[in-house]
């Protein structure tokens, strides 16, 4: 049986290898409701949705992206993602709207996202 830090690491190295630079963002508000960010650095699959997953108000700007928990809880990033936190790649800003957290023996192994804008 596969345990879940063999599929983390199997995840990292496969991120490693095809993946792009990311970064997770949340924002928090601080004195005088200034709006502060705490990021942390992921390495992320970033896929365009397919054709017959444009519906509703989802449209071609949005993306699907995969994530390992390692970089973020090195980071001790505040988990769980959730909507309306941010990912901003190649400059551009796009917000979380759906999170798939997926655990495998009560371990957060992989972290699946919906973006956009």
């Amino acid at each position: 049986m596969t345990t879940p830090a063999e599929l983390i690491a199997d995840l990292d190295a496969a991120l490693l290898d095809a993946g792009e630079d990311a970064v997770l963002r949340r924002l928090t508000l601080g004195p005088n409701s200034i709006q502060i960010p705490f990021d942390v650095d992921v390495r992320a699959s970033i896929r365009p949705l397919k054709a017959e997953e444009l519906v509703g108000n989802i449209d071609q700007t949005w993306s699907r992206l995969v994530l390992s928990p390692t970089d973020i809880n090195r980071a001790q990033w505040p988990l769980p993602i959730r909507k309306g936190d941010k990912i901003v790649q190649a400059g551009k800003v796009r917000n979380v709207e759906f999170v798939k957290a997926i655990r495998v023996q009560d371990t957060l192994v992989r972290v699946e996202l919906l973006v956009g804008g």
